[in-house]
C-alpha cells in the first residue's frame, strides 16, 4: 500500500513539472483525479469479490399410492359357491321334474343340479325336482310329469323355466297360469329324446342347454334361497354331530343320507341301495334341509294325489358339515323364500354347495 502511495506521489510531481501553466484550481482538480485513480488502482490490487452464490431448490412431489380394488368373484345364488360361470348366472333357473321309481334309475344330471327337491306322489313314491342354474348337464332325466306341489315350489326360484313330460288335465292349466315359462314335452317335443336302453315311460331324456334354447324368453335369474357360511364361521348353538338321517313319506323308509367325512358330504341311499348317477358317481350333497310340511289332496280329475303345502311355519332339521341343526322353517307367502332359524334363535346357514330339500310328512324322519 505504501509503495502505491509513493508511486502516485511521484506521478503527481512529474505531471506537475510538465504542466507549469496550470492554475491552482486546475492543479487541484488534477490532484483529485490522480488521487481517485490511485484509489481505484488500490482496489484493483485487492482480492476479487466472491461470485454470488445461487441456491436452487428442488421440490419433489410424492404421488399418493395407487389402490387397486379387485372385484369379488361371482357367487352362485343357489349354491353359495364362487367361481367363473361363463355367464350362466345371468340366466333363469331351470326346474326339471325327474322320475324316481326303480325303473328310472340311474338318474342323469342329478349331481350337476344346484338344488334337488324330493316330494311325495301317489303310492308312497317320490319324485324329484332338479333345479339347474350355475351348471349344465349334458343329459338330464328321466323327465316325468308335474304335480300340484310344484305350484308351491316354483315361486322359490322367481320365474323359472319349467320342464316336465306333461300332467293331467287339472294340473297343466295351473302350471301354465303360474309364474313360469312352460317348456315341457307337452308343449312340444323339441329338446327331448327317448333313450333306447330304458323302458317307457321312464326313458324321456333331455339336456340343460337344449331346454334353455327351447325357451321363448329368458326371465331374470333367481335370488338366493338360503344363506351360506363364510370360511371359519361356526354353526348355531345346540348343533349336534349325527351319522345321518332316514326319511319316510307316509310309509316305510324311502331314502337316507349318511355323513361321509372324507368328502364332507351326505351320501344318499334309496330303498337300501346307494344312489348313483349314470356315470357311477354317488349322489352326495353338502346340505340336506328336511322341512316337515302338511299335505292335503289335490283331487285333480277325481284322483287323490298328495299336495304339499309349502307355506306357513313348521319344524326343520338341517344337516350340514357333519352336524344337525334343529329349528323352524317359515315362509309366509309363495312370494317369500325359506327362512331357517335354529332353536337358539340364530339363522341357519348352509355350507356352500349342492342342497337336497326333503319334504317328508310330519314326524317322517329320524337320525341314524
Amino acid at each position: 500500500m505504501r509503495a502505491i502511495a509513493t508511486a502516485v506521489a511521484g506521478r503527481l510531481r512529474s505531471l506537475y513539472a510538465r504542466q507549469p501553466r496550470l492554475t491552482v484550481a486546475g492543479g487541484a482538480g488534477l490532484v483529485v483525479l490522480l488521487v481517485a485513480t490511485a484509489v481505484l488502482a488500490m482496489r484493483d490490487t485487492s482480492e476479487a469479490a466472491p461470485e454470488p452464490t445461487t441456491t436452487t431448490t428442488t421440490t419433489t412431489t410424492t404421488e399418493p399410492p395407487t389402490t387397486t380394488t379387485t372385484a369379488p368373484p361371482p357367487r352362485a345364488p343357489l349354491t353359495g359357491l364362487t367361481g367363473e360361470f361363463q355367464g350362466r348366472l345371468d340366466r333363469p333357473a331351470l326346474f326339471v321334474k325327474i322320475d324316481n321309481v326303480e325303473k328310472a334309475r340311474p338318474h342323469a344330471g342329478i349331481n350337476q343340479a344346484d338344488i334337488v327337491i324330493e316330494e311325495p306322489v301317489e303310492g308312497d313314491l317320490t319324485r324329484l325336482a332338479a333345479v339347474f342354474h350355475s351348471t349344465d348337464a349334458a343329459v338330464v332325466g328321466p323327465v316325468r310329469s308335474m304335480r300340484t306341489t310344484d305350484l308351491e315350489l316354483v315361486p322359490l326360484f322367481g320365474r323359472p323355466l319349467f320342464a316336465a313330460s306333461g300332467g293331467n288335465a287339472g294340473v297343466v292349466p295351473q302350471i301354465q297360469a303360474a309364474n313360469v315359462v312352460d317348456i315341457g314335452h307337452h308343449v312340444s317335443n323339441a329338446g327331448f329324446t327317448r333313450a333306447g336302453d330304458r323302458p317307457a315311460p321312464h326313458n324321456l331324456m333331455s339336456a340343460t342347454l337344449a331346454l334353455y334354447a327351447k325357451s321363448p324368453e329368458q326371465p331374470a335369474p333367481p335370488l338366493p334361497l338360503f344363506s351360506y357360511r363364510s370360511e371359519g364361521e361356526g354353526l348355531p348353538q345346540g348343533s349336534i354331530a349325527v351319522g345321518g338321517i332316514a326319511l319316510r313319506f307316509g310309509g316305510p323308509e324311502v331314502s337316507r343320507f349318511t355323513w361321509h367325512a372324507p368328502t364332507r358330504t351326505w351320501a344318499r341311499t334309496q330303498r337300501g341301495t346307494p344312489h348313483v348317477d349314470t356315470a357311477g358317481e354317488r349322489v352326495a350333497p353338502e346340505n340336506v334341509v328336511v322341512a316337515e310340511i302338511d299335505y292335503d289332496r289335490s283331487g285333480q280329475t277325481g284322483r287323490s294325489v298328495p299336495h304339499g303345502v309349502v307355506t306357513g311355519q313348521r319344524r326343520v332339521v338341517v344337516l350340514t358339515a357333519g352336524q344337525a341343526v334343529r329349528g323352524t322353517w317359515s315362509r309366509p307367502t309363495h312370494a317369500d323364500p325359506f327362512k331357517l332359524v335354529a332353536d337358539s334363535g340364530e339363522e341357519i346357514k348352509l355350507t356352500p354347495g349342492q342342497t337336497f330339500i326333503e319334504l317328508p310328512v310330519v314326524g317322517g324322519w329320524a337320525f341314524i
